[in-house]
């Protein structure tokens, strides 16, 4: 699956923090589907790799109707997730 050019406002998790999401989608399964815009990752550039390379096909979701900024989309999904990684530390 090709990565939508919005996905790379943010960069790829480092090796060992990778390690880390991969080790627990190959526990817990994906918990947090892959959004896509008309077939392209747009959000879980991560999560789909991590997927890939254990062999379980990721689950995917199409971008909400609506939406009509792709960039404030992502920043807004991601920021969430930083800031709740800082503060559940």
């Amino acid at each position: 699956m090709e990565f939508h050019k919005v996905s790379n406002i943010f960069p790829l998790l480092p090796k060992p923090e990778f390690d880390i999401l991969k080790e627990d989608i190959k526990r817990h399964g994906l918990q947090l589907p892959i959004t896509t815009n008309q077939g392209k990752i747009l959000d879980g550039r991560n999560r789909y790799l991590a997927c890939k390379e254990l062999g379980i096909e990721p689950k995917t979701k199409e971008l909400p109707s609506g939406i009509t900024s792709y960039i404030e989309y992502v920043i807004s999904l991601n920021l969430h997730k930083k800031f709740l990684q800082n503060h559940n530390s």
